[in-house]
């Protein structure tokens, strides 16, 4: 396509796809139905492709109109958030910020953020929980404002940070080896901090993460030289616990889930491997430049300090 598409054609798109009428997209932008018309044939003489077509019960989108319509939604979206950052500044309030992160950063490092921000200072926040790879795309869609996440250096090309994001290190987490207390790997290395080769928890039953960590748990399994026999999946840190606890395998777990709770009878064990780490960070728009967002980058590098360490170390 030679000629740019027009931001107003594909937003009006997206609207046609709500409405499911041309009648009542005119009605709901404050245009003529002829002006909609219009703007949806120039669309389709740019694409060379039909974007809309009539039912029996109104308009629907072709499947090429369905994915142009994706772009129109961004559109309106960041057309919304800055209308809003516009009325923040001109009464002098900070913008409301939505953060997100993964189960263990958010009851942590996130959490504490938002708690402090919120009792110290006037920024309204909220706070959910995702994994990192939805996190940047609700980033780019303008659909949250921050995302604290993580990546493996096992697996460093799993998360895609793409030129319009930044990601900014808060630190480094290593990976534990969660084990019951009465196993034979964790009665031998009992009193010390030394590293454990995985390769000793080869025989064992294992219990994985989510996908990105059932990932990393099989590349660092095959870089001890062995495949992990992974008998159960949950992302819920308590149930790892639990099923470690009664004897249902063993875990890969971050030195973050430890500061949570660390049942009695378990021991989460350093692990011999210079790849058992990941780094975590906040993730923001490079255009987001609010006094606000400053302020909750600031606060999650001081919080993140209590947690994470600021170099990479073995142990």
């Amino acid at each position: 396509m030679g000629t740019s598409l027009n931001p107003q054609s594909l937003v009006t798109l997206w609207h046609i796809e709500q409405y499911n009428s041309f009648s009542a997209t005119a009605k709901a932008l404050g245009w003529s139905q002829p002006a909609i018309s219009q703007q949806i044939k120039r669309l389709e003489a740019q694409t060379n492709a039909t974007l809309v077509r009539r039912t029996p019960h109104g308009v629907e989108l072709t499947a090429t109109g369905a994915m142009l319509a994706r772009y129109g939604e961004a559109i309106s979206e960041r057309l919304e958030s800055a209308a809003r950052e516009v009325d923040d500044y001109r009464n002098k309030r900070y913008a409301h910020l939505h953060l997100v992160a993964p189960p263990s950063i958010c009851s942590t490092i996130a959490a504490r953020s938002v708690a402090n921000l919120s009792l110290f200072t006037d920024i309204q926040l909220s706070l959910s929980q995702l994994e990192p790879p939805e996190a940047l795309g609700l980033i780019s869609q303008g659909k949250v404002d921050a995302a604290v996440v993580f990546r493996y250096r096992a697996i460093p090309d799993f998360l895609d940070v793409t030129e319009d994001l930044d990601f900014d290190s808060l630190g480094f987490d290593p990976m534990r080896l969660l084990l019951r207390r009465e196993n034979p790997i964790a009665k031998r290395f009992a009193g010390t901090q030394e590293p454990i080769d995985l390769s000793l928890a080869r025989q064992e039953h294992w219990i994985a993460g989510c996908e990105t960590c059932r990932a990393n748990l099989v590349k660092l399994a095959a870089r001890s030289g062995f495949k992990p026999d992974i008998r159960h999946a949950t992302d819920d840190y308590w149930a790892t616990q639990n099923l470690v606890e009664v004897g249902m395998g063993v875990s890969l777990v971050p030195e973050l889930d430890i500061h949570i709770n660390l049942q009695p009878d378990l021991t989460a064990c350093p692990i011999a491997d210079e790849f058992a780490y990941r780094e975590i960070g906040i993730v923001t728009r490079k255009s987001d430049a609010r006094p606000a967002m400053k302020s909750l980058i600031e606060e999650l590098r001081r919080t993140a300090l209590k947690y994470l360490r600021p170099a990479l170390t073995r142990n």
